[in-house]
């Protein structure tokens, strides 16, 4: 104080913020020293906040209504999936990047693809397995809405649909308060393992989904698959029939037209150069010779003559392998195999190629929770076009792969015998087996 005195107008406003059921009354005390330098504040402010809400509503609309947020994770468990540690696990696979992801953060659309969840024999009773997939489900949902709740209070995650064949299974997961889907939600699917098994095979989920308030339909369309294993030329033609068989089986014009399609799993395609333990994963520019070079995946789908998965898109990958670790190792490759890029994610090209690129593709770090399996899981989060006017999606191209008229009934004998062959070994009944075998001839000896 410099003992002048000075004369201060004392001005209340009342400020009236409306929101969605309340009226809010603010009182603030703004003391100043001009009543004309107040109006002028007043009148900027007002008009900054009008040019601010104008510009947060427009891009808040423009990101509701222009993009799907979709983000997809697919994990081979390796036949060992430790139920004790769902939630660890869980929370890893749909927060790939951030545990403390907020609300805002969230997608619209979470996929979660399992292979080898639990032992191959297992997968012939699938009765069997519905507590453990149904856990799975339960927590994943109770994880997004521990999320929601935390910053507004109140559900909204739930369950849109699961499907499963053998020990692959996937779980869509959406946000029920913004998004629609209609009843008729179509599941299939496609068994290629040895003699029409579930050894190896893919399972469809499709759909119809619209935003609450919009009768824009969009159909989305995800494929979970596991193709055979192992390296060679053999193997890889292998693995070339069963995607061109699970596309045929599970794929008719409807879901091939989808706006949104993916494909995804343990694709097992393998870097054709041998493992040199020398080989630094961590240089972009290793990376990129191995991909071009020594790929599989990427050799067949840019070959002139027949490219396979013809229509689909992957971003571009600056992860390290994803296959074979050491069991409990986080970063250790297993020298058994040569390191590969098995774990992949696929989605139908859009008719914009620009906006092809509108998205983050990584492997998940393998942390404790992580490291019981030989796989890293891969997560796919893309903010996904809408249809612009009557634009119509590109459709892919099925090759029909001919199947004999016995195959089902071969495949369900087979499915059968591995179930309880596999359940014997379980209890050990091998053991039992051939010692009765034993005891019987050494008594039909004396």
């Amino acid at each position: 104080m410099n003992g002048h005195t000075h004369k201060y107008i004392h001005i209340y406003i009342y400020i009236y913020v409306y929101t969605s059921s309340k009226i809010v009354l603010l009182t603030a005390i703004i003391v100043v020293k001009n009543e004309n330098l107040l109006n002028n504040e007043l009148k900027n402010a007002n008009q900054y906040q009008r040019q601010v809400g104008r510009k947060n509503s427009t891009q808040s609309d423009q990101m509701n209504k222009s993009k799907w947020k979709v983000s997809i994770t697919t994990f081979n468990c390796g036949k060992e999936f430790p139920i004790e540690n769902t939630k660890g696990i869980v929370k890893q696979l749909l927060f790939p990047y951030d545990d403390s992801i907020s609300q805002l953060e969230l997608q619209d659309i979470y996929v979660l693809g399992f292979q080898e969840l639990v032992p191959i024999w297992q997968g012939s009773f699938p009765t069997v397995n519905r507590d453990l997939i149904n856990g799975i489900t339960t927590t994943a949902i109770d994880c997004l809405n521990e999320k929601v709740i935390a910053f507004r209070g109140g559900e909204q995650y739930s369950c849109l649909g699961v499907n499963s064949v053998g020990a692959i299974t996937m779980i869509i997961l959406y946000n029920n308060n913004a998004l629609k889907v209609k009843a008729d939600i179509l599941k299939r699917n496609g068994k290629c393992g040895w003699f029409s098994t579930h050894l190896k095979g893919g399972t469809l989920v499709s759909f119809n989904m619209a935003r609450n308030g919009d009768e824009n339909w969009e159909r989305f369309s995800f494929i979970c698959a596991h193709l055979n294993a192992n390296e060679g030329a053999n193997n890889r033609n292998q693995r070339i029939d069963d995607y061109k068989r699970i596309m045929s089986e599970v794929c008719d014009p409807e879901v091939a037209s989808s706006d949104h399609f993916f494909f995804l799993g343990d694709l097992n395609f393998r870097v054709t150069s041998a493992y040199d333990p020398a080989t630094d994963y961590s240089s972009t520019t290793t990376l990129r010779r191995l991909l071009e070079n020594n790929e599989e995946l990427n050799l067949l789908r840019t070959r002139e003559n027949e490219p396979l998965c013809k229509g689909l898109h992957e971003l571009e990958i600056n992860f390290p392998p994803t296959f074979k670790f050491k069991l409990f190792e986080k970063e250790t490759y297993n020298r058994k195999r040569t390191p590969s890029w098995c774990d992949r994610i696929l989605y139908k090209k859009y008719a914009t190629p620009t906006l092809e690129q509108e998205g983050t593709y990584h492997s998940v770090s393998r942390s404790n929770a992580l490291l019981f399996s030989d796989h890293q899981p891969v997560n796919l989060t893309m903010a996904l076009p809408r249809p612009i006017g009557e634009r119509r999606p590109l459709s892919l191209h099925i090759e029909r792969y001919h199947l004999s008229w016995s195959s089902g009934l071969v495949g369900q004998v087979g499915d059968a015998v591995i179930g309880y062959c596999g359940w014997l070994l379980t209890k050990n009944a091998h053991y039992w087996i051939l010692g009765s075998i034993l005891l019987y001839l050494l008594l039909k000896n004396i």
